[in-house]
């Protein structure tokens, strides 16, 4: 016996913002979720499972519309023709007091209970499962301490959506930990909520494991999205096998230049990235962050404004030739080739100046006159930089900025002293 154990499809997730990156392939994008989802019940269905699990938060949000349920409600249409079931929980996306809309599901898709712990029982196979959803956001209990016990010789599922002992990505719902889970002596768990999956599984006795999103939605979600096969033979999971349903995978790249490298070894390094991406993504689209860092010959000339913009140009351009790959952003992390803190060493009025600077970045105050002058550019240039994603509040962001001017101030007085 199969099944699938997926979460997190966050159907129609809005995805703002899109329109702020050079070239973005915003429809590409913005119709990713609705494409895994898809995705999940072609493979559902290819694999002749027996049922689906969808642990939370199939759904962002508040629908923008009814063509979002309706959508959705055609694809379970689509697993009632092949006579599979679906389990399908509420998780803190679509809580009840969230997503109030409703729509018919076809008769194949069953819902547990928002109020109380609720017990379902897959006829053709005997296969128990036990789940709550949530009724609100916020849920700050642990739902699975009202679990029932297990069915005797069954193959019990417990479902979940959780933050489990918590996650620093993730807010804090319906806590708990694998001791707890493990007690009510089920045979698996299927966890929703974290959208990194569980490789290795949290626990393998019995299997406790996050199945991750559908489809990663941004670059903090990079690398392979699907679901979880799972094969059940004599009531013991006998494997787990991870399926891609996404269609758009983000990569995270950093770029590290040698000592010698010019602008033309940049391009060449940058290159070589770009195409082992394109090969990862098999056949989807490569959304790549672009981090190109290192001390290096190059670094001076990106120094220039004009010049840091012809490069991003002609970065951009290398991704051109192929469909399916985009740059999403361009970090220049670069260092120059000399060593800074010997430049602020030194006793002439550079590194008197490089010294000041230094100070300034290890204990500044925001209040100080030198912020002062960036409280009123965030004032009126608001919009720009919340579109650009620039948090001129952030001391994190301010400190980045002083150590960019510290070191274009380092490589043009340095470039022309004697």
């Amino acid at each position: 016996m199969q099944f699938i154990h997926a979460a997190d499809a966050h159907i129609d997730s809005p995805l703002r913002g899109l329109e702020i990156y050079p070239g973005a392939p915003v429809q590409q994008i913005r119709y990713a979720t609705r494409e895994a989802f898809a995705n999940l019940v072609t493979l559902a269905i290819e694999h002749r499972v027996a049922f689906v699990v969808l642990a939370g938060d199939l759904f962002d949000g508040p629908w923008p519309d009814m063509q979002t349920g309706i959508w959705t409600a055609n694809q379970f249409r689509r697993l009632h023709s092949e006579d599979i079931p679906v389990y399908l929980m509420r998780g803190n996306h679509d809580a009840i007091s969230e997503v109030r809309r409703t729509m018919r599901w076809p008769d194949n898709v069953f819902e547990f209970s928002c109020e109380k712990a609720e017990t379902f029982v897959h006829e053709a196979t005997g296969v128990v499962l036990h789940g709550q959803g949530f009724i609100r956001r916020d849920v700050s209990e642990d739902l699975s301490a009202n679990y029932p016990p297990p069915y005797p010789h069954c193959f019990n599922i417990g479902v979940l959506h959780t933050s489990l002992t918590g996650d620093p990505a993730h807010d804090t719902y319906a806590p708990t930990s694998i001791q707890k889970l493990r007690k009510l002596g089920y045979q698996y768990w299927a966890l929703g909520h974290i959208h990194q999956r569980s490789d290795p599984p949290l626990c393998s006795d019995p299997p406790v494991l996050f199945s991750g999103n559908l489809q990663g939605r941004h670059i903090r979600e990079s690398g392979a999205k699907g679901c979880v096969l799972v094969t059940v033979e004599q009531d013991r999971v006998e494997r787990l096998e991870f399926l891609a349903t996404d269609t758009v995978r983000w990569f995270p790249v950093s770029v590290t230049l040698e000592l010698d490298d010019h602008l033309p070894e940049l391009y060449q390094r940058v290159g070589h990235a770009l195409e082992a991406c394109r090969v990862h993504a098999d056949g989807r689209l490569a959304a790549v962050r672009l981090r190109i860092e290192g001390a290096c010959h190059a670094h001076a000339e990106l120094q220039k404004f004009a010049q840091r913009e012809t490069v991003m140009a002609q970065i951009r351009d290398l991704s051109h030739g192929h469909d399916q790959l985009w740059v999403e952003k361009i970090e220049l992390q670069t260092l120059p080739v000399w060593d800074l803190q010997e430049l602020r060493d030194g006793n002439d009025m550079l590194a008197e100046l490089l010294r000041q600077i230094a100070a300034t970045r290890t204990c500044f105050d925001p209040s100080d006159m030198a912020w002062q002058g960036l409280e009123a550019l965030a004032g009126k240039n608001a919009l720009e930089l919340s579109e650009a994603g620039i948090d001129l509040s952030d001391p994190q962001i301010r400190l980045e900025w002083l150590r960019q001017a510290e070191t274009f101030l380092a490589t043009s007085l340095a470039e022309q002293r004697p």
